[in-house]
């Protein structure tokens, strides 16, 4: 698919060709949306809702996939645009991640959740420089995270009373090596113990940003979320 990017000065336009890596269906399979994935979507809307309190606050979501994100964040008040290389998805703009069709600080908040691995790793800082650009102050991503471990969740009684918290969530992570990223024909790197290391990525996003925040969800060691603010 050809999408002419009209630059936000209104001097030049870039010619974007972009292919979606999978077919629409694949957003609404049992496969796919699993229990973790689940998480990953509250986590989603959880962090974006404890970052950006305002009214009427407007949020550009980079990859809409099956909509629930966007779909939530409208219902409860926010003005969402979707940005998506899959026009079948329906999204308000069918354009690439590392040339977006808005002006400077245009959205109070990015969202780019599972995205940015679907780009080459020497597009990653482009990419963010393109999120820093369009956004007013927040930006929130969320990496894959190739490894394994081991997790123990404890929900008993006088847990909230005692902890303030629902649950409490031990988990030691394992570096393994697994593959599947060349034959999923999907992502191009993920953040790993090896060559893409958890050190490295946060070296990256501090050269631009603060980092306000930065977890695993419970049940879901395989997405890594970040808060991002611009320096």
């Amino acid at each position: 698919m050809a999408v002419f990017i009209g630059n936000p000065k209104g001097n030049y336009w870039v010619l974007i060709v972009t292919m979606p890596q999978v077919d629409t269906k694949h957003y609404f399979r049992k496969k796919y949306d699993t229990l973790e994935r689940f998480i990953s979507y509250f986590y989603q809307i959880d962090l974006l809702t404890d970052t950006v309190t305002e009214t009427g606050a407007k949020v550009l979501e980079i990859g809409k996939g099956s909509g629930i994100f966007s779909d939530h964040i409208k219902k409860i008040g926010m003005q969402v645009t979707t940005v998506d290389a899959d026009e079948s998805l329906k999204p308000d703009y069918t354009a690439d991640v590392r040339h977006l069709p808005f002006k400077d600080n245009e959205f109070d908040a990015v969202a780019a959740y599972e995205i940015l691995e679907h780009l080459p790793f020497e597009d990653f800082e482009k990419a963010l420089e393109e999120l820093k650009r369009v956004s007013k102050k927040y930006i929130l991503i969320s990496l894959p995270y190739r490894s394994s471990g081991f997790e123990l969740i404890l929900k008993l009684p006088l847990i909230r009373t005692l902890f303030k918290k629902s649950f409490l969530d031990f988990f030691i992570r394992i570096p393994l090596r697994f593959g599947g990223i060349k034959t999923s024909g999907q992502h191009y790197w993920e953040i790993d113990c090896y060559k893409y290391t958890i050190r490295k990525i946060n070296k990256i996003l501090a050269k631009n940003f603060k980092i306000i925040k930065k977890f695993r969800p419970p049940l879901n060691y395989y997405h890594y979320f970040f808060v991002l603010e611009k320096k």
